[in-house]
């Protein structure tokens, strides 16, 4: 039974249920320097067969809706009384009392069902938004991410993975990026970066579709760059629910001057449909039907101190770096009180390769050095990998596109032990 409802005159219902955040405003760009991004607050609706009711009518404000794998519960973020913090709750979707997930002195936003009925969701910290995973009554959180930047969920994809956005150190633009639900395995989604990119969401196909710069585009599995999703004129606010294939629910504008609106839209179709929704700001679509569960991740995370990082080969690289140009890597990480101090160096073999255990949990990066000492090439940004975890990477920048080479590399050749880095210099 729908509470409050309302009809909507003028237009077809959907034939699925929905909800969507009404908004005034909607900051996608807050996230990314951690700010509030419904400043003029948020409400959460549930439509049916034209007509709607308020999800939460209780709460002060409401987003990030999240649909559960049976299709009967919802995760949202939400503020009880408008000074609170935003919290991670969940409810039924035929009514009844929202209870709170995850009770913490900080904001969490966009949460997610994993399976092995565990959720993820982004928890401000100092640093900026990490993702958080956690058991349901906030048992047993799992912190994922690591390093300064704000890093905000976007979906679980089919494969297990984590979509999430967050800003590419080379720009001051956002980027997509995955992570397993253990942590580990963190990279960018594709490696033509530049373009600010947020609000992925995976499509039946596969696909990746997310918002750029007011418009759509999306990733394949058989290119290693975005393409352009033509589109008719106006702006796009991601993220899209996909009804069927070529057939989706979006936010859309006609021009700068206009309130967003939902709309349908199908491939190829002149100009998009308007669905009942909201005049005001309607934001953040989800269907309200049963979906499949994503893979359940096995963690391979060993029992053991710090990462064992592999590089097959540092010429292997979209940077052009000259062959036999690099003798050594140094490894640098952030301490404690965020200052970035060089924790030791390693050979690299002449094809390119080398092998180091590098602290867990802990933000670095890697510098290439030529024979002289002085850097030949460094990584902007940090990364992180978890305890225990074993990491191979093709090359320097090479893209996770590219495949290795077939052959041993020279450092397992001489050692199959790594050159053990530690806060304070290398052991």
């Amino acid at each position: 039974m729908l509470l409050q409802a309302g009809g909507v005159q003028g237009v077809a219902p959907l034939p699925v249920s929905f909800l969507y955040t009404e908004a005034p405003r909607y900051d996608a760009t807050a996230a990314l320097k951690g700010g509030e991004r419904f400043p003029s607050g948020a409400a959460l609706e549930l439509v049916s067969g034209g007509r709607k009711r308020a999800l939460a009518p209780g709460f002060a404000a409401s987003a990030d809706a999240s649909v559960s794998f049976d299709g009967q519960r919802v995760l949202f973020a939400g503020k009880q009384q408008p000074g609170d913090r935003w919290q991670i709750w969940e409810m039924p979707l035929n009514g009844g009392t929202a209870r709170r997930i995850v009770s913490e002195n900080q904001d969490g936003i966009a949460p997610f069902y994993l399976p092995g009925d565990r959720l993820v969701y982004s928890r401000r910290s100092q640093e900026g938004f990490q993702l958080v995973s956690v058991a349901p009554g906030g048992v047993a959180p799992l912190q994922l991410t690591y390093g300064p930047g704000n890093r905000v969920a976007c979906d679980v994809l089919r494969d297990g993975r984590i979509l999430f956005e967050a800003p590419h150190p080379a720009s001051a633009a956002r980027d997509l990026y995955t992570v397993y639900s253990d942590g580990s395995g963190v990279g960018t989604y594709r490696c033509d970066h530049g373009r600010d990119r947020h609000a992925g969401r995976e499509l039946l196909s596969g696909d990746i579709l997310f918002e750029t710069a007011g418009r759509l585009a999306r990733f394949t599995s058989s290119r290693a760059i975005q393409l352009e999703v033509s589109l008719p004129m106006g702006e796009f606010a991601g993220p899209v629910a996909e009804i069927a294939p070529g057939d989706w629910l979006v936010s859309y504008r006609a021009n700068g001057a206009a309130p967003y609106g939902l709309y349908r839209w199908r491939t190829g179709q002149v100009s998009p449909e308007p669905v009942p929704a909201a005049a005001n700001g309607a934001f953040q679509p989800v269907l309200v039907r049963a979906h499949a569960a994503p893979k359940r991740h096995p963690s391979g995370l060993g029992d053991r101190d710090g990462a064992n990082l592999l590089c097959l080969n540092v010429y292997s690289s979209k940077l052009r770096i000259p062959e036999g140009s690099v003798t050594a890597v140094r490894v640098w990480a952030l301490d404690d009180r965020g200052a970035a101090v060089e924790i030791g160096q390693a050979p690299v073999e002449k094809d390119g390769s080398f092998f180091v255990q590098a602290p867990s949990e802990r933000p670095i990066r890697f510098e290439l050095l030529d024979r002289t000492g002085k850097s030949a090439e460094a990584e902007k940004g940090w990364f992180w990998a978890r305890r225990g975890e074993q990491r191979v990477c093709v090359g320097c920048h090479a893209g996770p596109e590219r495949a290795p080479e077939n052959a041993v590399p020279e450092v397992l050749r001489r050692t199959t032990e790594p050159v053990r880095l530690k806060m304070g210099g290398a052991k």
